[in-house]
């Protein structure tokens, strides 16, 4: 809290925003505004809310500062100062169900988190993993295209004009030029097929870092002289070649994958860099 002190205008703000963190801390069946404020002992969740809505505050610097912080943890610095080594970048985005369209940028959309098409505000996330823990560094809530559009509905909710339409891969390119700005760096980036395309693995290469990305079934993809897509390209690799790796346990117990790697061309050499090589290209450029 000392840390973050220089973000807060008057030291009101400053001492709920500590009650506030106190209270997600809590083990409580939900965590809003009416349970936290209960729980901290509140007359009702008024205070919290405004804390929220109206209370002038650093958003970003906060973000920030917190995210410095925790990284600093969970990373070991190098010699000049910048946390890296064996850290991972994820970027994925997260469902929130909402109940009214009101809410900024919700809209029915996929959720992952929600089991499909939802109403839901969706948030891009930046998550820095170590050995010794994960964290979120940052997010940015996504903005449909047609809520983006709409300036009635984008004035009433008060979304700045400087606020535009981006896509979820454009969203996680900006939070990872942000991190790798304020020090924050991790050997490679991981993502799903939603940030597989190319314009985001050219930005993860530019910024020195490797990459483990998903990518569509229809994705295209160069070998040598052919041209194929990377569900044919996958069956060109026999029997012999996967290896099955244990990768975590989850709800419905013990998840193992299998990998294979299979050299080919690379279609993300950043502008003016050449092309690495094929050590290189295995290990950031692969159809698994």
């Amino acid at each position: 809290m000392a840390r973050i002190a220089g973000c807060f205008r008057r030291c009101e703000p400053r001492r709920l925003v500590r009650d506030f963190v106190l209270g997600l801390l809590m083990e409580l069946e939900d965590h809003n505004c009416w349970t936290l404020g209960e729980a901290l002992g509140h007359t009702g969740p008024h205070r919290l809310q405004h804390l929220l809505s109206r209370a002038k505050w650093d958003e970003r610097q906060v973000l920030d500062e917190t995210a410095a912080w925790a990284a600093g943890h969970l990373t070991d610095l190098d010699d000049s100062g910048h946390a890296g080594g064996d850290a991972v970048f994820i970027v994925d985005e997260t469902g929130d169900a909402k109940s009214s369209t009101d809410c900024v940028g919700a809209a029915r959309q996929y959720s992952g988190s929600l089991g499909g098409v939802a109403l839901c505000q969706v948030t891009v996330n930046l998550t820095l993993a170590t050995a010794r823990g994960h964290t979120i560094i940052d997010r940015r809530l996504y903005l449909p295209g047609d809520w983006a559009a709409d300036e009635e509905r984008r004035e009433l909710a008060g979304v700045p004009d400087e606020v535009e339409f981006a896509t979820k891969s454009q969203l996680a390119a900006t939070m990872l030029a942000h991190a790798c700005h304020r020090g924050i760096g991790a050997a490679c980036v991981a993502g799903d097929e939603v940030y597989g395309g190319r314009d985001l693995r050219r930005t993860v290469r530019s910024l020195g870092m490797g990459y483990v990305m998903a990518v569509k079934h229809d994705h295209t993809v160069t070998l040598g002289p052919r041209t194929t897509t990377a569900r044919k390209a996958v069956r060109l690799i026999g029997d012999g070649g996967w290896q099955r790796m244990r990768t975590g346990t989850g709800t419905k117990g013990v998840r193992s994958y299998d990998w294979a790697m299979l050299a080919i061309n690379p279609d993300d050499t950043p502008e003016g860099d050449q092309a690495g090589d094929q050590a290189g290209d295995q290990a950031g450029d692969q159809a698994g």
